[in-house]
Parts: structure tokens; C-alpha cells; sequence
């Protein structure tokens, strides 16, 4: 029943919309600054009908600033595209295991899901936080199962969350239960065919429950709020009821008694005698049944009609299996399709409402009696020189009241423009010309040239304009929770400059909001790393919302780097500790192509395109780039020499390594120590004397060393000074988790904004406040030289991660 729309009887009291509450206030305001003089307040005094006019004029503002937000924003459509769905600003990607469950539920072919921590394979090891392995049911309906898998992958990277993974992605195969027993049905029954497809149905609804998903109406219609519906991820086929997603957990044992609940449910069911659950030869349960943990729960549908038997009073009914199957087939086929739902049914969407003309104004000359002469009436002709002279005297005083009001109602059609997302808006006082809207204005006006101007100098300045655009900016991410602090730090400007800067940050909160629906929803969410990794796509949440508030510019692009995606994997070649070891060339070959030469050696764990230097041999020494490569072999790119042929030599990548940048500091410079056969290492460190570190990327200091000597510019080391090698890499040698819910941010020092030192520390700030907590927080800043190598080794890593 639909409640009908009605103007209230009571008008709200201490509001603009009451006009009694109005006029009590402009009576007392009279007699606080003019008691003494202006003592009679009755309505006959022409200075108490003015005030009767203004309040009217008042209540008609406040009334159309209590209208329903579709009749302010009226037809503008722009201004509707700037109000977020519920599906859009409410759901978010996903963050707990339900969220995962419900992703990978809503791919077809999948019937359930389950995500399980990954746990260490054998005593001593420790799997890194954040890894985890998928468990998937498939519906009757798969027959592709490896196609199922990948499509697994996909969606479940393309939702990945900061600092986790998915190691494993495991279809269980199905078992096949049987069921034996008795069946009595009804004398009643029309069509036992039916009766046996529905007891069959509900027997592996038990065993292999279906995921229901709902439209948004369904839901509402349950008593569900909009903000418990839209919070999780959005899918495809509908929302998943979470209370119904924690029943349907992993089914490890059976019960019969279950089982006859079910059976006894189905219309026309009236014993059920001796059942027995099994799933082969002689392992038959009568009450509970145990499941092998690493399958599926499925029933064997022939088997099960072969052994069951059923009765009506005591005579046993011969079936026809196959319409049985048939149907049995049909009711299973309903519950595991899903259907794509229409944007309506999974979002509620705002229709464009009416253009109400919100910002036009009536004078509040127009309403005053007749005997004032003003307004539409006017004064008759016969009137005298003097009516008509203070009839224009009082349409000038008026005029300012008119022109006050006037600019309000402009203040409030524009609305959408003060409160919407378009950067390059700095007025934010609106006026609005009396002209034609005030009877006889133009008999008062000095002239139409000079009122124009008086309304254009009302608008305020530049300057104004901005201060007032960044605080209405401020009110819209207030409503979402936000702040936007300011990144003009540093030397103070002023002039052209400082607005330019107050510009610069008005577009920034614009881009912020405009951006806001995926920076709230995927501020934790991971980069897709099975496609490339852009910085205009796809890069992480965090990163996003990291660039958005700090106003990042092309040229002040930086690096986060996940340390949960720099884990070994089974299959990689080398290691942190590994990567620069020296191997030894035991002979060079002339290759099939003139342009190469073939390095042969014991083993090797280079690819093609890696850097490496050769040392030992007169005739290869040198860089050179990797062309090809066989298990004991590998081709560099030059010119195979005879005088080389018998030679040995010694070869060492040069190539950067993401881990080497990340989990290893900077040595400053090498240096010749007064202790012979010593070399000073200059670094700020925290060694101490013993300590056990390992160098890389200088080939006459690559590998273990100890701490002999410790100051406050560097450490020593027992190895004799090499003039060769000015600098390297080290890293202390002690257990401990690298990769575990840790992130690295690598910011260009010598670029942009970020030279100044104030500024540096503002970007270390925001990081760390936009940073999730229970992530540790890596900040390097690196020399224009150190980007220049670490962003190939990014690049180099991003490019084999999306292989594996």
C-alpha cells in the first residue's frame, strides 16, 4: 500500500521554513537595537511589512533548500554522474577469506570454494604470511578442468591483495557415494518419478550444497540493510548470503540421520528403512559415514537407483531409471546455472529528476499591497510627482533586500557547479541580475553599465575563489571519511605563484574524488600480475591512492614492491645468496651463427637477454649480453676467436637483481684500509665487530666476510684493497623473514618536489599513514643513478613473475 504525499499541518518550529518563527525573531531583533525609538510593531507599520515580506521570501529559500536532492540537482546529468551507486562506492575488493570464497564461487563451473593458510611441508621450514591455497569444487556440469583452473587464476589475480598469494589451486576430483535401503511412499502420490528425482535431489543438496545467489531486491525483502548487502566484492551473478556461506563449510563425515531428515521432507515420503552410506565395496555406515578429506562428496545417481528400493504398501515399485534420471538431472541443472543479473537487479541507480527552475527569483516587491506602489501594480498615471518620487525611493531601498535574495537562490541553483568535480570552477559566489525581475528597477539605476559592474565586483577574487573551492572540496571527502593534507610545504609562495600551487591542489582532490569509488575499494589490493605492469593501469590500490593525495607527477613516478612476490619458487634458478656467485667457462666453440660464440660449462642457471661479465681471459674479457642457452652452455654476442678456443675463464652476472637492490644496502665507496690486507667499506651501518656479511656485484669482494673493524663511516674486512672495484652491495647474514607482509617504497631524490627535504618527509608520513598497519614499511630514496638501475631490475622482474 502506498502512503500518500501530504503537506504537514505543523510546521517545524525554530526553522527558516516556519514564517511565525521568523517574525517573532525580526520582532525581537527590532526592539533589542531600537527599542526606544521603534516602538510600535503592529502590522500597519510600513517597516514591519517589509519585515513580513523578507520573512516570506525567506521561508520560499529555506523550503526549496529542504526539496529532495533529485529536484535541487533537477535535469543536470553531470551532476548525477558525480553521486556513486551503492554498487559502486559501497563494495570493495576483496579483504577476508568470505569475500575470496564468494570471487571464486561466482566463476561458472564452480560450486563451492574454500581458502586454506599454506603451512610449512616439513619441520624447520616457515611459509611466509600471506600465502594461501584455493580448494574448489566443481559443479556435475565441468567436464574442462584445467580450463576451470585457469580461469581460477585469473580472477583470483586480478583480487589479490596486498602482500598474499595463492600457491595452489586445487580441483577435488568427487566421491561417489551410494545409498541402500528402503523407501515407502505415499498411495498418494501422482507421479513417483517425480517423488524419487525430488528425494535424490535433496540427498545431494545434503552431501554437495549449492550456493545460492540472490537479487538485491531478494535480500531487502529478508530485512537486509543496503550497507550489509554491498559490503564484499562485487560479482557477477548476485550477492551470496554470508550466514548461508558459513553453513555450507567442508562436509567431512555424513550423517544418515541427515540424510532421512531429507528423505522424509520430499511430499510423499512415509518410511525410510535400513539405509546404508557407502562409497564402494563392503565400507557401508549405518549412522555416520567418514569422507576422504581430499574429495568432494557426490551421489552415485545409478548406483543409488539400483540399490534403493521403494514401496508403496509393501509392494515394490519398478521405476523407469531413466526418466528418473532425467529429471533428477533437471532439477540439478536449475540450481547450479547462474545467471547474469541486469544492473537493476544488483544496484539501485538514481533517475534524473525534473528541472524545478530552483535558482529563479520573484521579487518580494510583488507581494507587498497595493498601496505601496511598487511592484507589478505600479502607481497610476494620475499619480503625483511626489507618490511616484517615493515610490522609487522605496523601490531602491527594497532593491538591496531583492539583490541579497536574488544571489542566494543563484548560490543555491548552482549547487551541483559549488559542490561538484570540475577543477577549473574558482567562483564560488554566484549573483544573479534584478533585471526584469524587479519592476522598475531601471527607472533607479544610475545605469545598466555600472549595476553590471557592481555585480561582476561582487564576485570575489581569484585568490577568494580558490581558498573557498578547496573548502568546499574539503566538505566532500569529510563525507567519505577523508583528509587531504597539504604537500605545499617548504618555502612559503606567494602571488601568482601561490595560487598557482592552491590550483594545483584543487585538481588533486578533484582527481582524488573523481578516482574515489576504486582508491576506497582496491586500497589494498595487489597488482595484477599475471598481465603487464603499467603505471596508467595496473598497479596496486595503495600506490593509486599513495600518487592520487601526493599529487604525484609524471616525472615523480616511484616503486612499491611486494616482498611476498620476491619468494623462491621451486622452480627459480637463483637465489638472493646465489645470484652473483663466479661460474668457470671450461672452453669457447664457435657457434652456428658468425655473430656469437658458445661458452662451455659444468652447469649454469642463466637465461637469454641477462648481462654478464667475463674475466680470466685475454681474449673474452669483457660484457657481454646472454643470446642463447642449453643445459651446459650459453652464447654471448661476439665473434667466436681460435685464439680463444683452449681457454678457460671465470663469468659473473652484472645484471641488477630485485632482491640484491631491496634486501642488501649500498656500499658508498671501497677503500684502502691502514691494516694491510684490509679493505674500509664506507656506509652508515649497524654491524658490529664478528658479524657475518655477504658483498655482491664487485667480483673481487663477492661472497662471506667478517666484520674486523668498525667506525662511524664504515666497517673492515680481511680482503686486500682492489682498485678495480669502488663499489657493491652487502647485506648482514642472519635469519630472518624477507618476505612476510613487508612492502618497499623507492622514491627519485634528485627529481621534482622531491629534493626538498621537507618535502621528503611529508611523502615519508603519508606513506606510513596510508600504509596499512600490519604491513612493515621499507622507504629507500635512491640517486638518479640508483633508479636508472633499480627500475631495469623492476622491470626485469615484473617481466618473469608474469610467466610463472
Amino acid at each position: 500500500m502506498s502512503i500518500p504525499v501530504t503537506i504537514p499541518k505543523e510546521v517545524p518550529k525554530d526553522s527558516a521554513l516556519s514564517y511565525d518563527f521568523l517574525r517573532s525573531e525580526g520582532i525581537k531583533t527590532i526592539q533589542r537595537l531600537a527599542g526606544d525609538s521603534w516602538t510600535d510593531h503592529n502590522t500597519h507599520d510600513p517597516g514591519i511589512t517589509i519585515m513580513e515580506q523578507l520573512c516570506y521570501a525567506i521561508t520560499d529559500l529555506a523550503y526549496r533548500l529542504d526539496y529532495d536532492i533529485k529536484d535541487i540537482l533537477g535535469n543536470n546529468v553531470a551532476a548525477y554522474n558525480e553521486l556513486y551507486s551503492p554498487a559502486t562506492i559501497l563494495t570493495n575488493n576483496p579483504v577476508t577469506w568470505s569475500d575470496l570464497r564468494k570471487v571464486v564461487i561466482d566463476i561458472k563451473g564452480v560450486k563451492n570454494a574454500w581458502i586454506e593458510k599454506i603451512i610449512a611441508e616439513s619441520e624447520g621450514q616457515v611459509a611466509p604470511k600471506g600465502l594461501y591455497q584455493v580448494i574448489v569444487e566443481k559443479d556435475d556440469l565441468v567436464t574442462a578442468e584445467r580450463d576451470l583452473k585457469q580461469t581460477i587464476k585469473e580472477r583470483l589475480s586480478a583480487n589479490r591483495q596486498l602482500c598474499e598469494d595463492f600457491e595452489e589451486i586445487r580441483v577435488f576430483d568427487k566421491q561417489r557415494i551410494q545409498l541402500t535401503g528402503t523407501i515407502e511412499i505415499s498411495d498418494q502420490t501422482d507421479d513417483i518419478h517425480a517423488v524419487v528425482a525430488d528425494i535424490l535431489y535433496q540427498i545431494q543438496t545434503n552431501l554437495s550444497p549449492a550456493i545460492r545467489f540472490y537479487t538485491l531486491q531478494e535480500l531487502l525483502n529478508h530485512g537486509k540493510r543496503i550497507d550489509e548487502i554491498f559490503d564484499g566484492p562485487v560479482l557477477e551473478h548476485g550477492f551470496i548470503n554470508n550466514e548461508e556461506l558459513e553453513r555450507h563449510d567442508r562436509k567431512l563425515e555424513i550423517h544418515a540421520s541427515d540424510l532421512i531428515k531429507e528423505m522424509m521432507d520430499v511430499r510423499g515420503v512415509v518410511t525410510v528403512q535400513e539405509l546404508l552410506v557407502q562409497s564402494g565395496i563392503n565400507d557401508g555406515k549405518n549412522w555416520v559415514y567418514y569422507l576422504d578429506p581430499t574429495k568432494t562428496p557426490t551421489l552415485n545417481v545409478q548406483d543409488t537407483l539400483q540399490s534403493l528400493q521403494f514401496t508403496i504398501q509393501g509392494l515394490k515399485v519398478a521405476l523407469n531409471t531413466n526418466q528418473v534420471t532425467h529429471l533428477y538431472h533437471q532439477k540439478l541443472l536449475a540450481s547450479v546455472t547462474k545467471k547474469e543479473l541486469s544492473l537493476t537487479e544488483k544496484d539501485i541507480l538514481l533517475s534524473v529528476g525534473k528541472d524545478r527552475k530552483i535558482g529563479s527569483y520573484y521579487s518580494l516587491q510583488n507581494l507587498f499591497p497595493i498601496n505601496y506602489g511598487i511592484g507589478t501594480s505600479g502607481l497610476p498615471n494620475s499619480a503625483t510627482v511626489q507618490r511616484k518620487a517615493q515610490s522609487r525611493q522605496l523601490i531602491a531601498y527594497l532593491t538591496l533586500f531583492d539583490q541579497l535574495l536574488a544571489n542566494h537562490f543563484a548560490q543555491l541553483g548552482d549547487v551541483h557547479k559549488l559542490l561538484g568535480l570540475d577543477s577549473s570552477m574558482d567562483t564560488t559566489y554566484v549573483t544573479q541580475s534584478l533585471a526584469g525581475v524587479v519592476p522598475g528597477l531601471e527607472e533607479v539605476l544610475v545605469s545598466k553599465e555600472g549595476y553590471q559592474n557592481y555585480l561582476n565586483a561582487t564576485e570575489e577574487q581569484v585568490a577568494q575563489g580558490i581558498q573557498r573551492k578547496n573548502k568546499f572540496l574539503n566538505h566532500l571527502l569529510a563525507r567519505f571519511g577523508e583528509t587531504f593534507k597539504t604537500y605545499t610545504l617548504g618555502d612559503q609562495k606567494e602571488g601568482n605563484e601561490a595560487v598557482v600551487d592552491r590550483q594545483k591542489l584543487i585538481e588533486d582532490k578533484v582527481r582524488f574524488l573523481q578516482a574515489y569509488p576504486v582508491v576506497s575499494a582496491d586500497r589494498s589490493k595487489g597488482f595484477d600480475y599475471r598481465k603487464p605492469y603499467t603505471k596508467d593501469d595496473n598497479f596496486s590500490g595503495l600506490e593509486k591512492r599513495i600518487a592520487l593525495k601526493l599529487g604525484v607527477e609524471k616525472d615523480e613516478q616511484f616503486y612499491m614492491v611486494e616482498h611476498l612476490l620476491l619468494r623462491p619458487y621451486a622452480n627459480d634458478a637463483t637465489t638472493f645468496e646465489n645470484y652473483y656467485e663466479i661460474g668457470e667457462i671450461v672452453a669457447f666453440e664457435a657457434s652456428d651463427v658468425s655473430t656469437t660464440t658458445i661458452c662451455i660449462v659444468d652447469t649454469h642457471n642463466l637465461t637469454e637477454g641477462e648481462q654478464i661479465r667475463i674475466t680470466q681471459n685475454e681474449t673474452y674479457n669483457g660484457t657481454y649480453t646472454v643470446q642463447k642457452v642449453s643445459a651446459t652452455s650459453f652464447e654471448i654476442d661476439i665473434p667466436f676467436e681460435v685464439a680463444g678456443t683452449n681457454g678457460t675463464a671465470n663469468w659473473q652476472r652484472i645484471q641488477p637483481n630485485l632482491r640484491h637492490h631491496l634486501f642488501s644496502n649500498p656500499i658508498v665507496s671501497l677503500e684502502t684500509s691502514p691494516n694491510a690486507g684490509h679493505t674500509f667499506c664506507n656506509v652508515s651501518h649497524t654491524l658490529k665487530i664478528g658479524d657475518l656479511i655477504t658483498i655482491g656485484g664487485a667480483q673481487g669482494y663477492d661472497g662471506t666476510h667478517r666484520v674486523t673493524n668498525i667506525t662511524d663511516q664504515g666497517f673492515e674486512i680481511e680482503v686486500p684493497f682492489d682498485q678495480n672495484f669502488t663499489t657493491a652491495r652487502y647485506h648482514k647474514n642472519e635469519v630472518k623473514d624477507r618476505y612476510s607482509l613487508q612492502l618497499s617504497f623507492v622514491f627519485p631524490e634528485e627529481v621534482g618536489r622531491y629534493q626538498d627535504p621537507v618535502f621528503q618527509n611529508f611523502v615519508e608520513n603519508m606513506v606510513r599513514e596510508e600504509t596499512p598497519v600490519h604491513f612493515t614499511t621499507h622507504i629507500y630514496w635512491a640517486t638518479q643513478q640508483e633508479i636508472t638501475s633499480f627500475k631495469k631490475a623492476h622491470e626485469d622482474f615484473m617481466a618473469s613473475i608474469q610467466q610463472r
